[in-house]
């Protein structure tokens, strides 16, 4: 009986730690706001934009020890690229205090794949993308990577404690690499792990190394339960937001940061005409717009403030 027991309780120990193993390599799985730290140091430092820094194309961004709470030099937006110039890239921005939205990219593609990763100001660039085809294997890509910002999350090979090992097995619910196509290629990656805090994030050719996205928000899905096709969104917008389609059946619109914050809320009287939002004071960046109908429909979309 107390062997038995021992058994179940060396069995119990052994799923624990496999199981705390696997969380611990934070994965990325879901479109949202995101830490992207190194893996496998003594104390992992994290990807940093860094005002202070700056080569001449924009901050550079660094590798830094964690900084305590949601800091937005380190808070990231991984989303599916708003016109991407090949299937399943992804773009990557940040929200900064006093310049707005800013896109993770490279500066300059010509040393390719040995680049240096930097912020520009505003949005991704967008790029010619048909996706009108219902089939989408069928959509037309541009292959226009001159924005230098189209990234692709990856699988790295890893080991029982998640460390890179070529021997390995790919982890099977999400993505623990990254590499950047540009005009150049799409073999950069995530390749230079850091000697020291304050060391500029770098991509080679060289091995994939692992590299952790700790989910600090999921972003919001678009939710429509008014009925299909029922609002035309302008996306994205300056000064104004315009919302066409069954305004007569909404009673509350909203504006969130991708943080959930509310910075905008409006009343709706019923009415059948086009309905307007003053954004000008708003800064550049991603929103998530939502509305609430009559009879409690609801209504969600993201939104980008030039």
């Amino acid at each position: 009986m107390k062997k038995q027991l021992l058994k179940l309780t060396l069995l119990a120990l052994v799923v624990f730690f496999s199981a705390s193993t696997l969380q611990a390599q934070a994965l990325y799985t879901v479109e949202g706001t995101y830490k992207i730290s190194t893996s496998g140091l003594t104390e992992n430092l994290y990807m940093t934009i860094d005002l202070t820094n700056n080569g001449g194309n924009g901050p550079f961004v660094v590798w830094k020890k964690e900084i305590e709470g949601d800091h937005e030099s380190q808070l990231f937006n991984i989303l599916n690229h708003r016109t991407p110039a090949d299937p399943g890239l992804v773009e990557i921005t940040a929200n900064v205090d006093g310049i707005g939205m800013v896109t993770l990219c490279t500066a300059d593609d010509s040393t390719h794949p040995a680049i240096t990763l930097t912020v520009k100001p505003g949005a991704p660039k967008s790029v010619a993308f048909d996706n009108s085809d219902p089939d989408p294997d069928l959509w037309i890509y541009s292959q226009d990577f001159s924005g230098l910002d189209q990234f692709q999350r990856r699988k790295a090979k890893v080991n029982a404690e998640g460390l890179a090992d070529a021997t390995g097995s790919n982890p099977s619910a999400g993505n623990n690499a990254l590499f950047i196509k540009n005009t150049q290629g799409g073999n950069s990656r995530y390749g230079v792990i850091p000697a020291a805090e304050g060391d500029l994030v770098q991509f080679d050719g060289a091995g994939i190394d692992v590299i952790q996205y700790h989910l600090v928000e999921e972003a919001v899905a678009s939710v429509n339960t008014f009925g299909l096709n029922a609002f035309t969104v302008s996306n994205p917008v300056n000064n104004q937001l315009t919302i066409k389609g069954a305004t007569n059946k909404v009673q509350e619109i909203s504006l969130y940061s991708v943080l959930g914050n509310q910075v905008l809320s409006k009343r709706i009287d019923n009415t059948n005409k086009d309905i307007t939002l003053n954004v000008n004071s708003l800064s550049t960046g991603l929103y998530i717009l939502k509305m609430v109908g009559l009879n409690g429909e609801k209504f969600s979309k993201k939104i980008i403030k030039q």
